[in-house]
């Protein structure tokens, strides 16, 4: 079954540097088994405490594939330029966050390391599932 995942943001008005899309885990989400849309439902729309865990919300997400194609108009070329990633669920890790890409040099440029593109840390508040 493919349908259009919601994103917090789901345009970039100039997309420059670095973009997060971002999709809310809640009742309406296709990512969640039914049972868990509905735990979330009947805790009025609001992610259980007893399911804010890594081992929780891994048994919460069903998806088989997840397609991300992006759309841009190339700077140089004035060309319209694609770029697409398709991800399993294997590649899910729950309770990280990505480096920050993006750094000012001495003389104020900004500049984006790409060697740091799949570098993440674990977030606030502990619980990180652990790396294989």
């Amino acid at each position: 079954m493919f349908t259009k995942l919601a994103l917090d943001a789901n345009e970039h008005p100039y997309f420059r540097r670095v973009w997060f899309g971002r999709h809310r885990l809640d009742e309406n989400s296709p990512l969640l088994t039914p049972a868990a849309r509905n735990r979330v439902k009947l805790n009025g729309g609001f992610w259980p405490a007893e399911m804010n865990n890594y081992e929780s919300i891994k048994n919460s997400i069903h998806f088989r594939h997840i397609l991300v194609c992006i759309q841009g108009t190339s700077k140089a070329s004035a060309t319209s330029v694609y770029a697409q990633k398709v991800y399993d669920l294997v590649d899910v890790t729950v309770g990280y966050r990505f480096v920050p890409m993006n750094y000012r040099t001495d003389d104020g440029d900004l500049k984006t390391d790409s060697h740091l593109l799949n570098a993440v840390y674990q977030q606030r508040g502990g619980g990180a599932e652990p790396f294989q």
